[in-house]
């Protein structure tokens, strides 16, 4: 899953449009977050009870709008990734996994 509405910035000389969204096990094993069977590039992921609107072109960087939600993403015993414990999903299609956490 890559979050693509983040401000380009450099990394290594080389210009990032997004970020790869991974989980880390206790063990330190990084996991890349795996969409579920059947999304495709441009569907939206979503947190029930979380206001559907339309998402920012580009975060503003000067509000900290990543840094306020890395905090309270997290992956459950299923190795589910949640936000505030509930389930980010791509309607119809299932939730967001970390399998091997």
């Amino acid at each position: 899953m890559v979050l693509s509405n983040l401000k380009p910035a450099k990394m290594r000389g080389i210009v990032s449009n997004g970020m790869v969204m991974c989980a880390t096990s206790a063990e330190g094993k990084v996991v890349i977050v795996a969409p579920p069977a059947g999304a495709v590039p441009g569907d939206r992921v979503l947190c029930e009870g979380y206001i559907e609107g339309k998402p920012d072109d580009v975060l503003n960087p000067k509000k900290k709008i990543f840094e306020q939600v890395a905090p309270d993403l997290v992956t459950n015993e299923e190795c589910v990734a949640c936000y505030k414990g509930i389930p980010l999903t791509v309607e119809g299609k299932g939730p967001l996994t970390a399998p091997t956490v």
